[in-house]
C-alpha cells in the first residue's frame, strides 16, 4: 500500500507538473480577453513527446539564434544545481544539531536567550549574507593578496564552497529553530526521565537518545526548508555566476524545456525524502529504547 501511494504521489506530481507546464501558453491571451485552449492542449502534446524522445530536443535561449542539442548539456547544470543544493542542506542539518546540542547543555534560561538570538539571525536577508560574505573576501583579498575561495565561477572554474556555505546558513537557522523544538519535546518523554532516573548524562542521552528521534523527526518537516533553499538557488545561481539549472530555467521560455527543467529538481528531490523516509521510519523510535 505504500509504494502505491508513493506511485500516486508521483503520478499526480508530475501531471500538475506538466499542465503547469503550458499555463503561459493558456494565459498568454488574457489581456485580449482570451483563452487559448487549444493552443495549450496542443503544448500539453508536445511537453509528454518531448517527455518520451528528450534526445530529440534541442534550446534556445532568450536572445539567441542558434539552437543547440538539449542532452547532454543538461546534464551538467543539474548536476551543478543538485550538488550545491544537497550540500548544503547536509550542511544546514548538520549545523543545526550541533548548535541544537550546544544549546540543551545550558540551563533553561540561557538557552531562551540563545533561541532569541538565532530568531533575529533568521530576519536578515539572504542577499545581504551573499553580499556581505563577497566584500568580505574581496576586502581580504585586497589587504592580503590570497584568494581563500572563489567568490563566482568561469568558463573554465567551478565554484562550491562559498555557495554552499551561503546557501546554507539561513537554512540551518531555520532548522535549528525546528530541532531545538523537537529535542525539547523529547526531553520530556518518559524514556529520557528513565535515563536520568539511573544515572545517564545528559550529553549521552542528548546524542544515544533523543538525537535518533529528533533527526527523524527533522528530516520528515524539513520539506519547506528544501523549497526555500529552492527559491534561494536562483538568487545563489546568478550572484555567484554558476551555470545551473533554475538559470537555465530563467533563459529559456519554451514550455517543453521549462518543464524537463522542473522534472531534473523534482525527481531527485521526490526520491531523496521517499528513500529517505522509508529508511529513517525504519529506525523511528530506536531512540527510546535503553
Amino acid at each position: 500500500m505504500k509504494l502505491l501511494h508513493i506511485i500516486k504521489n508521483f503520478i499526480l506530481s508530475a501531471a500538475g507538473i506538466i499542465l503547469m507546464g503550458g499555463l503561459p501558453v493558456l494565459i498568454s491571451g488574457l489581456a485580449a480577453k482570451e483563452v487559448h485552449w487549444h493552443a495549450y492542449w496542443t503544448t500539453i502534446q508536445e511537453i509528454l513527446y518531448a517527455i518520451i524522445h528528450p534526445s530529440e530536443l534541442t534550446y534556445k535561449v532568450i536572445g539567441g539564434q542558434k539552437e543547440r542539442d538539449l542532452f547532454p548539456f543538461l546534464w551538467e547544470p543539474i548536476q551543478y544545481s543538485l550538488t550545491v543544493l544537497f550540500s548544503s542542506f547536509f550542511l544546514a542539518m548538520l549545523m543545526a544539531v550541533i548548535l541544537t546540542i550546544l544549546t540543551m547543555m545550558f540551563s533553561e534560561k540561557i538557552r531562551q536567550s540563545i533561541k532569541f538570538g538565532f530568531y533575529l539571525l533568521e530576519s536578515l536577508p539572504d542577499l545581504l549574507i551573499i553580499l556581505i560574505l563577497q566584500l568580505a573576501i574581496l576586502a581580504y583579498y585586497k589587504q592580503s593578496g590570497q584568494v581563500v575561495v572563489g567568490i563566482a565561477a568561469t568558463y573554465e572554474e567551478k565554484i562550491y564552497l562559498l555557495p554552499i556555505l551561503v546557501l546554507a546558513i539561513l537554512p540551518s537557522i531555520q532548522l535549528y529553530r525546528l530541532t531545538i523544538m523537537t529535542f525539547e519535546k523529547e526531553e520530556k518523554k518518559d524514556y529520557v526521565q528513565l535515563a536520568k532516573s539511573i544515572g545517564l548524562g545528559k550529553f549521552f542521552i542528548l546524542i544515544v537518545h533523543i538525537l535518533r528521534n529528533a533527526v527523524i523527526s527533522v528530516f520528515f518537516q524539513s520539506k519547506k526548508t528544501v523549497w526555500f533553499m529552492l527559491s534561494n538557488l536562483f538568487v545563489i545561481e546568478l550572484l555567484f555566476n554558476i551555470p545551473g539549472i533554475t538559470r537555465f530555467l530563467m533563459s529559456t521560455l519554451q514550455p517543453t524545456l521549462f518543464t524537463l527543467a522542473l522534472f531534473s529538481i523534482f525527481i531527485p528531490l521526490f526520491l531523496f525524502y521517499n528513500i529517505g523516509e522509508f529508511v529513517l521510519s525504519r529506525k523511528a523510535n530506536r531512540g527510546e529504547e535503553l
